[in-house]
């Protein structure tokens, strides 16, 4: 009993590490991010949490059947930060202060991303949707589960304050945040899922 739960912990680490390698690989070219981040999040919790199917050939049939969607999604995200990145430097070129309305502004403009990145694509793991209707889910989800919100915040605001500390465990970093962030999208990815049910019987279970 006890090496069988041990194990089980073991692959269950192996195979959170290994998906955040296979999630670096396949977001280097930047444009597939979006579509790697919902197959992240799907393998992870279907075999991670829910200790079902393969790893490997879990993460990639969610990046091959959600890839148009996610680029999609990923590349509003994009633009919206690129609108805000574009803003902060034209404001610096100005001579806006700190403190000043512009400048407070213009920060304010890069939030959109950080604060909905995380529900837009956990919620494309596991719903169909267009690309539209996934962008309202995500705002309901964001507003609705405020605190979940805030929590996912601080966890990407951390993990990117310890990737600039510590670069050399970037690696294993993707994997670990993903699973954390888990912990407060699938409450209320479940909630939502009792309302319009799901096809897979392992998430009912």
């Amino acid at each position: 009993m006890k090496e069988s739960k041990l194990h089980a912990v073991l692959t269950a680490i192996l195979d959170i590490v290994w998906l955040g390698l296979l999630w670096l690989v396949c977001s280097l070219p930047v444009l597939t991010l979006g579509a790697a981040s919902t197959a992240l999040y799907y393998a992870m919790v279907k075999c991670v949490r829910h200790e079902r199917g393969h790893a490997t050939k879990e993460f990639f049939r969610a990046f091959r059947l959600n890839f148009r969607q996610a680029t999609a999604l990923w590349l509003i995200c994009l633009g919206v930060l690129g609108v805000g990145l574009a803003d902060v430097y034209a404001f610096s070129q100005m001579g806006v202060r700190q403190g000043d309305f512009l400048y407070v502004l213009s920060r304010l403009l890069l939030l959109p991303v950080p604060v909905l990145f995380p529900w837009i694509f956990a919620f494309l793991s596991r719903f169909q949707n267009t690309v539209a209707g996934t962008l309202r889910f995500a705002v309901y989800l964001a507003g609705r589960h405020w605190k979940a919100t805030l929590l996912l915040l601080l966890e990407l605001a951390g993990t990117l304050l310890i990737a600039w500390l510590m670069p050399g465990i970037i690696p294993l970093l993707p994997g670990v945040v993903c699973l954390l962030m888990s912990l407060s999208t699938e409450p209320a990815l479940r909630e939502l899922s009792a309302g319009q049910g799901t096809q897979e019987d392992w998430y009912n279970e």
